[in-house]
């Protein structure tokens, strides 16, 4: 199904993939570096891809929901079915999250970190998925979207231990532009430095041997499962705004030759992962000189035919009217954190702790993620927003059949259209800017015109997580240049939006 996937998104960006014959630049060698670490006439390698191919200044790529008719499964679960489903993983990632910080907690500097999701439910319960190419001539995958990850990775050959594709895997062998990083590559020394835990080395002491070794890599995620392999670059093969093909050589990502799970890993899902995240390996910041350190993208509700932009550079701002910005917080590498003052229903704020939001370095706060489906509040958050919809819902409270959400209203004899405009609005008051949830944004109403809460409980002190179904017809600008999120509401189905 991932063949068939590749071949539809392509025919979606009209665009043909273009290769080329030349072998990528040489990579820049850190400053601070021996200078005998570097091979008699290597003229070194750019500290940042540079594109080739055009002055292109905006690039797109199209995001395809697990749920949309080119990913799902034959007999689609019902609405019932993907309630519980995105309650139970979203849960899953919140606890993980938890579980990350008291491994950082517990052991101090030099820890090794976890990340937001394990690998397992990563792949198999995928939310977003892209097309990306890389090498000389092409090789078309389909990845995972994740703002919550910085690596991006695919399984490569050859391979001692990879989960099931249906994709044959990335060969570098195929690849003219394909070149391994080594110990003194400067993309290696970032990565290990950023990540002291999450990636191990076999580079030499001496300094005279560096050279010639291969910068390896394993990432970690909550579960302990990981991917490990080595740190290579190739030419990624990008879609203009326009509909041209921007080559960018030198892009650096992970080519995983092992993937471990004690639940095992066997899915048609994707291919690997492409890193959204803030840190310095991530798909944006390696693409950051090019195309203006700035991306966005309107995610489409799953029911919708179409799919979902994602736009990288001054494009991302084409549909900025009306946008409110909230800073982004320095806290953890990887994710966006804001700064989250209040929740508020009908305007007024609810009666919250502000500790409750606290952000302390390594554990609460609250950050936007595209990997994980339902809004996760902190408890005492949650507990004050249902009290206040109790006390504001003009309809009976009834029993919820929805594994996952304990808080449904019955509204039986009332369009949808109806209900909304009878139920106040949940506002996340942010630094300087108010996100204001619709109707369909903050419950999921069922066809007897019952209708629940569809806001997760976290888990206590992993902080909040704004997820991408609280994001349905937002435009939402990550716009790193300036350290923001921005976002207006959209219907993300209107192509003018997108």
């Amino acid at each position: 199904m991932a063949s068939s996937l590749v071949l539809c998104l392509v025919s979606l960006l009209m665009a043909t993939i273009s290769t080329t014959t030349s072998t990528p630049q040489e990579l820049n060698r850190d400053a601070n570096s021996d200078p005998t670490d570097r091979p008699s006439g290597s003229p070194g390698r750019s500290e940042t891809p540079e594109m080739s191919g055009g002055p292109w200044r905006s690039i797109q790529a199209e995001l395809v929901h697990k749920d949309h008719p080119l990913r799902a499964a034959p007999g689609s679960l019902s609405l019932k079915e993907r309630a519980e489903r995105d309650f139970l993983s979203s849960r899953r990632r919140s606890e993980l999250l938890r579980s990350r910080h008291e491994r950082w907690l517990a052991a101090g500097d030099g820890v090794l970190p976890t990340y937001v999701s394990n690998l397992t439910s990563s792949v198999n319960e995928a939310e977003y998925v892209m097309t990306i190419s890389l090498g000389t001539p092409a090789q078309n995958f389909v990845a995972i979207a994740d703002t919550g990850s910085d690596l991006t990775w695919l399984q490569c050959q050859p391979c001692a231990h990879c989960f099931p594709q249906a994709d044959p895997l990335y060969d570098p062998s195929r690849s003219s532009s394909h070149a391994n990083l080594t110990c003194i590559d400067s993309a290696c020394q970032r990565f290990t430095s950023q990540y002291p835990g999450s990636s191990y080395s076999n580079c030499p002491l001496q300094s005279s041997s560096r050279s010639n070794a291969s910068c390896n890599f394993s990432y970690y995620y909550g579960d302990g499962s990981n991917t490990t392999g080595d740190l290579v670059v190739d030419t990624i093969h990008l879609t203009s705004t326009d509909g041209a093909v921007a080559d960018v050589p030198n892009f650096a990502f992970g080519c995983s030759q092992s993937s471990f799970s004690d639940s095992g890993l066997s899915t048609t899902n994707a291919d690997g992962l492409v890193g959204l995240g803030q840190g310095d390996i991530s798909f944006p910041s390696q693409l950051g000189a090019s195309f203006g350190n700035i991306f966005s993208y309107c995610l489409v509700p799953p029911s919708a035919t179409l799919t979902s932009r994602l736009l990288f550079g001054s494009a991302a701002l084409s549909n900025a009217t009306g946008i409110q910005y909230t800073p982004m917080l320095s806290n953890l590498t990887t994710f966006y954190f804001v700064g989250l003052q209040a929740i508020s229903v009908a305007g007024q704020p609810l009666d919250i702790p502000s500790s409750v939001f606290a952000n302390n370095g390594t554990d609460g706060g609250t950050f936007f993620d595209s990997g994980t489906t339902i809004t996760q509040l902190e408890p005492q958050a949650l507990d004050a927003l249902v009290t206040a919809l109790a006390a504001a819902i003009p309809f009976p409270q009834i029993p919820s059949t929805i594994s996952g959400s304990d808080h449904c209203w019955n509204a039986s004899g009332l369009t949808n259209a109806d209900i909304g405009a009878r139920v106040p609005t949940v506002s996340f008051n942010f630094t300087g800017a108010n996100y204001d949830l619709s109707y369909d944004n903050t419950f999921l109403t069922f066809d007897d015109a019952s209708f629940c809460l569809n806001i997760g409980r976290g888990v206590l002190g992993s902080g909040s997580i704004i997820g991408n179904y609280q994001q349905r017809n937002v435009y939402v600008v990550y716009d790193r240049a300036n350290s923001q999120i921005g976002f207006v509401p959209r219907n993300c189905s209107d192509a003018v939006s997108v």
